[in-house]
């Protein structure tokens, strides 16, 4: 991570909101693979918010005993349901879809990070 200094007038333009995808994953019930987890997940599109509402969202809404990410879509403009989107994640990724043989390091830490979250969603 890296920290600068930047000079306010070098702001071209700026806006309140944003548009953003949550993930939510829930326990999926008994895996077929003794020892792997499986997971259900509510993948959810959060368009012209500010990250304040998004948070009181997630406060307000996400499901006890889950795990969650939470991603901040850089294109398109203006994304939809129908739209592939590019991502920007801020809390978390998408690392609990994937078996963790198959994982990296970092997303290994990514996981346990998630896991480690649930049922924590005391965010303000």
């Amino acid at each position: 991570m890296q920290i600068q200094g930047i000079d306010e007038r070098r702001l071209a333009s700026e806006r309140m909101g944003g548009h953003f995808v949550v993930f939510v994953y829930t326990d999926g019930g008994a895996s077929q693979t003794p020892g792997a987890e499986t997971w259900a997940v509510d993948s959810l599109l959060i368009t012209d918010a500010a990250m304040p509402e998004v948070l009181h969202w997630l406060t307000e809404n996400l499901p006890t005993d889950c795990c969650w990410s939470l991603g901040l879509v850089l294109s398109p403009a203006t994304p939809s349901t129908e739209t592939d989107v590019d991502v920007a994640w801020i809390v978390g990724s998408d690392v609990l879809n994937m078996s963790p043989a198959d994982r990296s390091p970092e997303q290994q830490r990514i996981a346990e990070e998630m896991m480690t979250r649930r049922g924590q969603v005391s965010l303000l």
